[in-house]
């Protein structure tokens, strides 16, 4: 159970999103994202059927979404370097409206992501990450905070990450923690748990293991308002107090599993924002990131095309 009776309150209270801006803090990584038919055996080769350039790191992949669909939203994230992929990633934000206030770093060197997504839905990734780079990715402030109607966070960006949340937490701001495969991570979890009213994990990651409602069910012991947990083409798992509902999407030809996570994330805070019900936020959301991976990269969607994939999303309600 949550040893702390105040974050617990707070979480459970804050997982609906209030007016205002969704804070999106977090790193800008360039992404090249390459489609193979399989992946090749070691000295082997494969061709490569498509590319993509796009961004590699969920939270800016969140506010593209929300900002195509027009909830206003907020970057904070690291500069980039004036280089290639430094130009590449502004010509993303540009592309979709997102306005980072971005800075160019003379001399630094922007991180970059090469993807591999293969017609099995497996994603192989190889990241360049060099110490300079992260420490450029700096607690917002509280001016850029004030106001706030949500702050979303990846667990992987640093420090700074638990500042914002502390942050948000003080000025009662939801947080939605993006944890991916760190929900058995004993040493992590109570410093984010803390501040987190809305918590997305990922069990369809290499080392995964347990049953998703325990999963589920630990997190809300631990306060969590809304516990999330992704399976990739299996659905997810979505608890919220003593309900619990097991949620399959519907079939699609995989082409690009990269980026689902993210898509689910910002489906479920687009439902939630608009005062949708959780299993209406959840269906809208398994919909968007099963649609998701039948394109390569981030799929430019619109509300009513998902709307009507989420009609046929299979919904089971149980109790624990």
């Amino acid at each position: 159970m949550c040893d702390d009776p105040i974050a617990a309150s707070h979480s459970q209270d804050l997982a609906q999103p209030r007016n205002g801006n969704v804070v999106c803090f977090g790193f800008l990584t360039y992404c090249l994202l390459l489609m193979v038919e399989h992946l090749p055996p070691k000295n082997g080769g494969a061709f490569v059927l498509d590319t993509v350039d796009t961004v590699g790191d969920d939270a800016v992949i969140v506010a593209s979404i929300l900002n195509r669909w027009g909830v206003p939203i907020s970057l904070i994230s690291s500069p980039v370097g004036n280089d290639h992929h430094g130009e590449k990633v502004i010509g993303h934000l540009k592309a979709w409206g997102v306005d980072a206030e971005q800075r160019v770093e003379k001399g630094l060197v922007t991180p970059l992501e090469v993807g591999i997504v293969d017609a099995s839905g497996g994603r192989t990734y190889f990241q360049r990450r060099d110490p300079a780079a992260l420490a450029t990715l700096t607690a917002p402030t509280l001016d850029q905070l004030s106001g706030a109607g949500m702050l979303y966070v990846d667990w992987y960006d640093g420090p700074g990450v638990l500042a914002a949340m502390e942050m948000a937490y003080s000025q009662g701001t939801p947080v939605f923690l993006n944890l991916e495969s760190q929900y058995d991570n004993t040493p992590l979890l109570p410093g984010l748990l803390r501040y987190t009213s809305i918590c997305q994990v990922s069990m369809d990651e290499p080392g995964a293991s347990g049953d998703p409602v325990d999963v589920a069910r630990s997190l809300i012991d631990q306060g969590v308002g809304v516990a999330l947990v992704t399976l990739g083409a299996d659905g997810c798992v979505v608890a919220q107090g003593r309900q619990t509902l097991r949620i399959r999407p519907p079939k699609v030809g995989v082409i690009d599993g990269y980026g689902a996570g993210a898509a689910f994330s910002a489906g479920v805070i687009y439902g939630l924002r608009a005062g949708w019900s959780l299993e209406s936020s959840t269906r809208f959301a398994s919909a968007y990131a099963g649609l998701k991976c039948g394109v390569m990269g981030i799929a430019d969607l619109p509300i009513g095309e998902i709307q009507k994939a989420a009609a046929t999303v299979d919904v089971r309600p149980f109790s624990w």
